[in-house]
C-alpha cells in the first residue's frame, strides 16, 4: 500500500483535499484518515482523530493532518516526520496559504518568496522522504472562485449573464481576471453568491456546499493550467498515484 501524509491549515483544506483525492483515484480505491493537531510550538502538540476510514486493504492510503493555523503546517511536518518514516510513508505534502498575520501585519503576495524559502528548508529536512509544501495564494478559496463551473450548482440563477451584469458591484470579473491577485477571495466568493441571496463563509454548511459543487474534472484537467499553485498540488498528487 502506498502512503501519503498531507498537512493542511484548516478544515476547508481538509475537505477539499479529501474530495479531490477520491475524485482523482475513485472513492473505493483510497482510504483516508484525518487528525486535528492542538497546542502551540512551545507546548506538546497532540493529535485528535477526526475521521477514520473503514477501508484497510486498498492500494492507496492518505493521512491528513489539520494544523489549525498556517504557521503550524511546517512545524507539524517536522514533528511527525520520524513517525512517518518509521511507518513507511512514501510522500508528504503540505498545503498552507498567505492569509493571516506575520509580525503584526497582514501577509500579502510580497511575503510569498520568504515563505517558499522556509518551505524549502523543511523539504530538505525531510529528505530522502519526498516532501513538497504548496502555498495557495491568497487562500484556497481562490481556487473555488476560479472554478466557474460550480456557480450554477450553488444556484441555477447564478449564470454568467447574471454575474457579468453585477461586475461593477463585485469589483472583479471571475471569467477574465487573474484571481490569484485577489486579496480576500473568500470575501469575493461571498459577494458573488450574494447576487442570488446565498452566502459563503468558513462555516461547515457553507464550505461543504461549495466543495461538493466543484467540478473536479475541470480542476484536474483545465484549471490547474491557469493557477500555478494548484498545478503544483496536482503534480504532487499525480506523483503519488503513478
Amino acid at each position: 500500500m502506498k502512503k501519503i501524509a498531507i498537512f493542511v491549515e484548516g478544515e476547508t483544506e481538509l475537505e477539499f483535499v479529501s474530495k479531490f483525492l477520491k475524485e482523482v483515484i475513485g472513492q473505493k480505491n483510497i482510504s483516508i484518515d484525518s487528525y486535528k493537531c492542538f497546542g502551540g510550538k512551545k507546548t506538546n502538540r497532540r493529535d485528535q482523530l477526526l475521521a477514520k476510514s473503514s477501508i484497510t486493504d486498498e492500494k492507496y492510503y492518505a493521512l491528513i493532518y489539520v494544523s489549525g493555523t498556517d504557521n503550524q503546517v511546517n512545524h507539524d511536518i517536522k514533528r511527525k516526520l520520524p513517525t512517518l518514516k518509521a511507518q513507511g510513508f512514501n510522500q508528504i505534502i503540505g498545503l498552507r496559504d498567505l492569509r493571516g498575520e506575520q509580525n503584526g501585519r497582514k501577509m500579502s503576495l510580497t511575503d510569498l518568496p520568504k515563505l517558499e524559502l522556509a518551505s524549502k528548508v523543511v523539504e530538505k529536512h525531510c529528505s530522502p522522504l519526498p516532501t513538497h509544501i504548496v502555498i495557495a495564494v491568497m487562500e484556497i478559496e481562490t481556487w473555488f472562485l476560479a472554478e466557474i463551473n460550480h456557480y450554477a450548482c450553488i444556484d441555477a440563477k447564478l449564470t454568467k449573464t447574471q454575474i457579468l451584469s453585477e461586475i461593477d458591484n463585485l469589483g472583479f470579473n471571475p471569467y477574465s481576471d487573474d484571481l490569484t491577485l485577489r486579496f480576500e477571495p473568500a470575501e469575493d466568493l461571498k459577494k458573488l453568491y450574494q447576487i442570488v441571496g446565498k452566502s459563503y463563509s468558513k462555516k461547515r454548511e457553507h464550505r461543504e456546499r461549495t466543495i461538493e459543487c466543484l467540478d473536479y474534472a475541470n480542476i484536474y484537467i483545465n484549471l490547474k493550467n491557469q493557477i500555478v499553485k494548484l498545478k503544483e498540488l496536482v503534480i504532487e498528487i499525480d506523483k503519488f498515484f503513478n
